[in-house]
Formats: C-alpha cells, sequence, structure tokens
C-alpha cells in the first residue's frame, strides 16, 4: 500500500496510491481519536465510583463546581443536599448571576443554604477554575476531601490540570464525578471530539509549568 508494486509507476497509479496512503492514515487518526474520546468517558465512571465509595459513610468537606456547560450547578447543589450540605464553591460564574439567583429560592423547595454557598466570577477557563478552587480552599481552613463536579468529558482535564498546579504539601484529597452526557446528538459529539484538542493543548500549557512555583493565592 505505502511502496509502488510496480517497477515504472504511472502518474495516475502513483496518485490511487498517495490517495489511498491518505486515506489510511486518516482512517487510523480518526480511530486514535475516537479511542481517546472514549477513554474520557471510562476515566469519568472510574471516578465515579472513587467518589461514591470516599463518601458512602463521611461526606465531602467541600464541593466544587467548574462551571462551563448546562446542568453542573444544579447537578453541584443536588449533590450538596445528598451530602447534607457541605461548602459550595461555584467557579466560573456569569458576573449578573448571584447565589440567589443560582438557587432560585422562589421555586425551590428545602432549598441549600445560601450562607454555605460561594461563587467566583473570575475565573474564565479549567486553569483559572483550579486556581480560584486552590484559592478558595486556603481561604477556608479545614477543608481537605473535595468533590469536584463537572461533565463526563471534563473529568480527566481537570485532574490533569489540578495534579500539575497543586502543590505537594497541600494536602488536599481531591474526588470528582462527571455528569453523564448523552452522545446521540451532534453538538455532544462536537464537544467531546474538541476536548481531545483541548486536553493535548493543556497537557503543552502545562508542560512550561513550574510546579515548584506556587499559585498566588
Amino acid at each position: 500500500m505505502f511502496t509502488s508494486k510496480y517497477v515504472f509507476e504511472t502518474r495516475s497509479t502513483r496518485y490511487m496510491r498517495y490517495s489511498r496512503n491518505v486515506g489510511f492514515f486518516l482512517l487510523l487518526l480518526f480511530i486514535l481519536y475516537t479511542l481517546s474520546c472514549m477513554f474520557f468517558i471510562v476515566v469519568s465512571e472510574d471516578e465515579n465510583k472513587e467518589s461514591q465509595e470516599a463518601f458512602f459513610k463521611r461526606p465531602p468537606d467541600a464541593i466544587v463546581v467548574f462551571t462551563g456547560d448546562k446542568g453542573r450547578i444544579g447537578y453541584g447543589l443536588k449533590k450538596a443536599k445528598d451530602y447534607n450540605q457541605p461548602r459550595v464553591f461555584i467557579t466560573g460564574v456569569y458576573s449578573k448571576n448571584s447565589v440567589d439567583t443560582l438557587l432560585d429560592l422562589k421555586e425551590s423547595v428545602n432549598p441549600p443554604n445560601p450562607d454555605l454557598i460561594e461563587i467566583d466570577y473570575l475565573a474564565s477557563n479549567t486553569v483559572e477554575n483550579v486556581l480560584s478552587t486552590l484559592r478558595y480552599l486556603r481561604k477556608h481552613n479545614g477543608l481537605k476531601r473535595i468533590l469536584i463536579v463537572s461533565h463526563d468529558y471534563h473529568i480527566m482535564r481537570i485532574k490533569l490540570i489540578m495534579n500539575k498546579l497543586m502543590p505537594d504539601d497541600y494536602g488536599y484529597e481531591f474526588y470528582y464525578t462527571g455528569i453523564q452526557t448523552s452522545y446521540d446528538n451532534i453538538r455532544s459529539l462536537k464537544i467531546l471530539y474538541k476536548e481531545v484538542f483541548k486536553i493535548t493543548r493543556t497537557w503543552g500549557f502545562l508542560l512550561l509549568w513550574d510546579k515548584d512555583a506556587r499559585p498566588s493565592l
């Protein structure tokens, strides 16, 4: 396939061979890309199981919600109620929102305690979400076991960034739970496929990060 089987190759046969080779490599790339996407889902499922086991008897000290897609805040608040209202930190919130608007107190039955919920408006990407989370945890002493909420496709990138940016002596235990995404529509598939590019770009960025340089808290 890759080399000519003819001693004397015409222009048309050379073109056909090149086309087959290109087609083969594109197919191989597509398969590898798809397998990478599936791996994100497997990682999220494993993290969900681990967090359920970790908090089976003892709830987390805090729940952190990384915004960026629909349903995360509601899912995080539901988890807070399931775990008898630990502290909740929501990072990357739109500037016009507040705790009251997010809770929708007029319609919510038995809403979470707003005094235990804190919002970050500054973070605009996942790296900034992580830095805001570390800043929040340093501000509130005694929070050690943390549950991070996002979508399933996002968990692997969050974990990669957190493991790189958090200094070893901080002593936090991070667990992750991902909202299960239905991949039966084009929008969800696009998000999943874009995540492979995003995590590759993030990995390259983190190669330049000096872990000994502590984030500004």
